[in-house]
């Protein structure tokens, strides 16, 4: 076996476009996302050696949305779950479709979706494969969305584990990650909380509702932008929890998500229950139902998460006067996107102009991304001998790497774009 050796293209130091490249003599890329900017899409380091497998952790954009990209000048194996594939194209598609619509260029053609789909192999959790002549993978349960999985490389008789973004705990979807994965010789690991532990979810759950509630009763309307892939799924499925006496609307690309999730029920912690909740929630399909939908007080879940595109925008543009209309987001914010702009000053920036929000502009932890103490208990049952920070800020990771030395006394190096690093001679 020749030395293995670890090299960051993207997702080091910031929250966005992963893609990790590993090289022990056969060249394997963990990843391969994209980084959604108000200047358009960051793209990370180019692939400069032949490949030899490509994996993809799971679909959000920041992990999947460059695969279509190494597919325009050769064929190349990937590999991801079954789930995994069927959203990356949704979402692939849709990139497609928005960069034509605002003029962006972009990397890949539908041409290339089709090529990057014909050459990936879906794979179920725990099933070992050899993926090149000298290496084998096994998928496990990330907890993170649907399908999200933690590959297991074996290489000789050595062993890296990379997380993706991963969760512990539970959540009303998923049942957390497995870790069961056995002692490992090498982690790579997201980093995205490594400095803060999140509150119960149930307490998250009861705030997000108590103010829906109270903005109905008011009259208003709650807006509640969410990601499509996972949470506003999610949040519907608490809503239906709690019967929210008002109709509950879903718009946007979750719709499509939506479908596929209950196609693949057995990733699912409760199917039936989520099932349910999308049968009570009403579905919009055109203008004339978003203008129904804001006649009456009402909860409207809806696409983008960080108010980068969607209809959701347009929901601001009409809600954004009435101090009884609120603003709920539960994800993560990016530095710089829109909705982290409107946690901070209040205003968005949508087609040319500024829009200050009257009403409230609310954040709730939903995480989906493991705490510091779920990645601490993790580390501490892997047990690794080394460990690579990835997928967090700057200030952050650091603060990670401290908490990580001082409770473990294990190495861990925090990889910087483009720089190779030996893991083992």
């Amino acid at each position: 076996m020749s030395k293995i050796s670890f090299t960051a293209l993207g997702g080091c130091n910031e929250v966005g476009r992963s893609s990790f490249l590993i090289d022990f003599g056969e060249k394997i890329l963990l990843d391969r996302g994209i980084k959604l900017s108000p200047q358009g899409s960051e793209y990370p380091l180019p692939v400069e050696t032949n490949l030899d497998a490509v994996i993809i952790s799971h679909a959000h954009l920041d992990h999947s949305g460059a695969l279509p990209d190494l597919f325009v000048n050769s064929n190349i194996l990937s590999y991801m779950t079954f789930p995994t594939l069927e959203i990356s194209k949704i979402l692939w598609f849709d990139t497609l479709k928005i960069a034509g619509l605002e003029s962006e260029s972009i990397s890949f053609s539908k041409e290339d979706i089709e090529e990057a789909t014909k050459f990936t192999f879906p794979v179920g959790y725990k099933r070992v494969l050899h993926i090149t002549k000298n290496c084998s993978m096994q998928f496990f349960d990330a907890g993170h969305i649907l399908g999200s999985a933690m590959p297991l490389l074996s290489m000789g008789e050595k062993s890296f584990l990379y997380t993706g973004d991963f969760k512990v705990e539970e959540t009303r979807l998923f049942k957390g990650a497995d870790l069961n994965v056995g002692k490992v010789d090498f982690l790579a690991i997201e980093s995205t909380y490594g400095d803060r532990n999140h509150p119960p979810r149930k307490e998250c759950e009861k705030l997000l509702v108590e103010e829906v509630k109270e903005t109905l009763d008011g009259g208003g309307t709650a807006l509640l932008p969410a990601f499509a892939v996972g949470r506003s799924q999610e949040i519907l499925d608490v809503l239906y929890e709690h019967k929210i006496d008002a109709p509950v609307y879903l718009d946007g690309m979750g719709q499509k998500v939506s479908r596929v999730t209950m196609k693949f029920p057995q990733f699912l912690k409760n199917p039936r229950f989520l099932k349910k909740a999308l049968q009570k929630t009403e579905w919009i399909k055109n203008n004339a139902d978003r203008k129904r939908a804001l006649k009456q007080p009402s909860a409207i879940v809806t696409t983008a998460g960080m108010l980068q595109g969607g209809p959701a925008l347009n929901y601001l543009k009409k809600l954004y006067k009435d101090e009884k209309s609120n603003v709920f987001l539960t994800g993560f914010q990016v530095e710089g996107t829109p909705g982290r702009i409107l946690i901070e000053t209040k205003k968005i920036y949508i087609d040319g102009k500024w829009y200050e929000v009257k009403g409230k502009v609310e954040k709730f932890d939903f995480s989906a991304h493991a705490s510091q103490q779920e990645m601490l208990k993790a580390i501490s049952k892997w047990q690794p001998a080394q460990i690579l920070l990835v997928h967090g800020d700057k200030d952050i990771i650091q603060i990670f790497k401290n908490r990580i030395e001082e409770d473990t006394g294990i190495e861990v190096t925090v990889p910087e774009a483009g720089k190779k690093i030996t893991l083992s001679e």
